[in-house]
């Protein structure tokens, strides 16, 4: 896959509910950092995304994401991307709808682009 097909993949994965096609596009590295939108929702180190990553799955459902915008950019072995999108879904069952925003960078590693970094914050509905 390349870089942006890695990315595409991760929200598949999302929608689907599935923690291994997810944390596959992770990287193990110390310096993975996945920032969320809670207070606390934080990871360091790549190796402590699997357990984040299946809280999120067991708490939601029905999860749609409609792309406003996506943009990656890659140069040699790095990549970054910026998207906007818009989530519904039930969290710990009950229904919401969020104006998502999502950057991230991704590494290749062995010639497969894993997830370094991810930063998620809500923005204003549209």
């Amino acid at each position: 896959m390349n870089a942006y097909q890695t990315v595409k993949a991760y929200f598949d994965a999302l929608i689907v509910g599935d923690t291994d096609r997810l944390i596959k596009t992770m990287s193990l590295v110390d310096h993975y950092v996945k920032i969320g939108t809670e207070p606390g929702e934080h990871i360091e180190g790549g190796k402590n995304a699997r357990d984040y990553y299946q809280r999120i799955i067991t708490n939601a459902a029905d999860i749609t994401i409609e792309y406003e915008h996506l943009d990656l950019q890659e140069r040699g072995d790095v990549a970054w991307f910026y998207t906007r999108q818009i989530w519904r879904l039930k969290w710990h069952g009950v229904p919401e709808e969020l104006a998502v925003r999502l950057t991230g960078v991704l590494e290749k590693e062995d010639g497969t682009w894993k997830f370094v970094q991810i930063h998620a914050s809500v923005g204003v509905p549209a």
